[in-house]
C-alpha cells in the first residue's frame, strides 16, 4: 500500500509485515487509525482504518487470518 507523507510529501509503501500488524491491531483495540513513521522526515502519518479496509492486500490478509490460528 503506497502512501504519501503529509509534511515532506514523500512517498512510501507499508510492507505486508505493516499491515499484518495493523491488522492485529485493529482486531484487538478497535482503534480508528495507525501512525506510521515516514521514512525521510520520520514524522508520523495517520493511516485511517477505513483506507486500510479498501486496500485489496488487506482485505486478503483479512479473510485468511482465521487459517492461520
Amino acid at each position: 500500500m503506497q502512501l504519501k507523507c503529509s509534511n515532506c510529501a514523500t512517498p512510501f509503501v507499508l510492507s505486508k509485515e505493516v499491515l499484518a500488524e495493523a491488522i492485529a491491531l485493529f482486531k484487538e483495540n478497535k482503534t480508528a487509525h495507525l501512525n506510521v513513521n515516514c521514512p525521510k522526515c520520520r514524522r508520523p502519518v495517520r493511516v485511517v482504518r477505513k483506507t486500510l479496509e479498501m486496500n485489496p492486500i488487506y482485505r486478503k490478509m483479512l479473510e485468511s487470518e482465521p487459517e492461520q490460528s
